[in-house]
């Protein structure tokens, strides 16, 4: 029997998968949309890169009405800006309204994910709230590993392909928005908003985790935005392999990051969220590291990108949990929706730079980029990372605030 908490957390997760399927139909769309519109990169990177800026807008706006508001509200009516965005995109017979499509697709997921995240966060036991909190990232691998499957049999259809694939999009949201009818206001954000107003005596350890946050969420979709979007293409272009088996190692990797995925639900709450980011952070920035010098053997590529992908389901996961539980109740919308503002933020500029990066530093620079990026986090992750584990909302609070 499926606890309460546990399939409140799966319907919150489901934005994510929507999001996860959409971004890989988005990045296998692409395969056929270049040809069918003759896209120059900068027209790739606009295209693949709106729904993170439309998830931008999302957040922030949707993550304080969210506090405002209440969670539920929010909770169960952005995924209608999903649904059209998706149809929408489908449709389009320009590359105007595809953009305008895909941002719209984006607005929906920026707000999903911080308000499905408090509400989780709220109504979840704090022996297990990091482990259900997890489960959102999760559903979103599984989201882009299903694309891949989904998308397969679509390629045949040549430069036409990418219509379904985008359509196809609407699919998720569609089914979520029916479900999560049933779900009702967070019974913890009712009392506060009728108790209290906000206090926060610590502002300098607010401005702390939230930096710390944001930071990690940026640097994290910074990279795995880049793969999510571009390994078909990629693997396609620069290395000459087939389709189908670019779109196979496209959904391989995002296995990748539901494995890490599950390492954080299982042991997050058990062992701690800092013990299982730490090594996490560094192991991504040495693999980034080490790649740069062998990125001529398709095989270890290919083994890499699922590699980045596991430690980047530990390290994206992990902070995810955070950005939901480390903050005031009353701002719990505004600064998860920040901190996942912040992390499209990085999505958004890797995803519309990569085409033009590729031309000008080619494979192996973009890896030196991205070990850079990392270098940074994996030095400060130790000295910053909280243990949150075990604590109550309530509990954290007064502890930080």
């Amino acid at each position: 029997m499926v606890s309460k908490d546990t399939y409140i957390a799966v319907l919150a997760g489901m934005g994510g998968f929507s999001d996860g399927f959409a971004l890989l139909l988005g990045g296998s769309a692409l395969l056929s949309l270049s040809h069918y519109f003759r896209l120059t990169a900068g027209a790739e990177g606009l295209i693949i890169s709106a729904p993170f800026l439309g998830s931008i807008i999302g957040a922030v706006a949707f993550g304080r009405l969210a506090d405002l508001l209440g969670r539920r509200v929010i909770f169960l009516n952005v995924l209608l800006f999903f649904l059209l965005g998706s149809m929408i995109s489908a449709l389009a017979p320009s590359i105007l309204v595809l953009i305008a499509g895909r941002l719209m697709v984006g607005m929906g997921i920026g707000g999903d994910i911080p308000s499905g995240l408090a509400l989780v966060a709220e109504l979840s036991d704090s022996r297990k709230r990091g482990g259900l909190l997890a489960i959102q990232s999760i559903l979103w691998g599984l989201g882009g590993a299903s694309a891949a499957l989904v998308a397969l049999p679509l390629l045949s259809l040549s430069n036409i392909a990418w219509r379904p694939l985008f359509g196809l999009g609407a699919i998720p949201p569609l089914i979520t928005l029916v479900l999560r009818r049933e779900i009702s206001e967070s019974w913890v954000w009712k009392v506060k908003r009728s108790e209290v107003e906000v206090r926060i005596r610590n502002r300098g350890r607010y401005a702390l985790m939230l930096a710390f946050t944001s930071a990690s969420l940026f640097a994290w979709t910074f990279i795995l935005a880049i793969f999510a979007n571009y390994t078909p293409s990629i693997m396609v272009s620069t290395m000459g392999l087939s389709k189908a088996y670019a779109l196979l190692i496209g959904g391989a990797q995002w296995l990748g990051f539901v494995a890490g995925g599950l390492m954080v639900l299982r042991y997050c709450d058990r062992i701690g969220r800092r013990i299982l980011l730490m090594p996490a952070t560094v192991g991504e920035a040495a693999l980034l590291y080490a790649s740069i010098f062998l990125l001529r053997n398709p095989l270890w590529i290919s083994l890499t990108l699922v590699v980045l992908w596991i430690l980047g389901g530990v390290g994206y996961v992990v902070n995810s949990v955070y950005s939901a539980e480390l903050f005031p109740t009353l701002l719990r919308g505004t600064s998860s929706g920040v901190a996942f503002s912040m992390g499209r933020l990085g999505g958004y500029v890797s995803t519309l730079i990569l085409p033009m990066l590729l031309l000008s530093i080619r494979l192996a620079g973009v890896f030196a980029l991205l070990a850079v990026l990392m270098t940074p986090l994996a030095l400060t992750c130790p000295l910053i990372a909280p243990r949150s584990e075990g604590k109550g909302i309530d509990e954290l609070e007064r502890e930080y605030y």
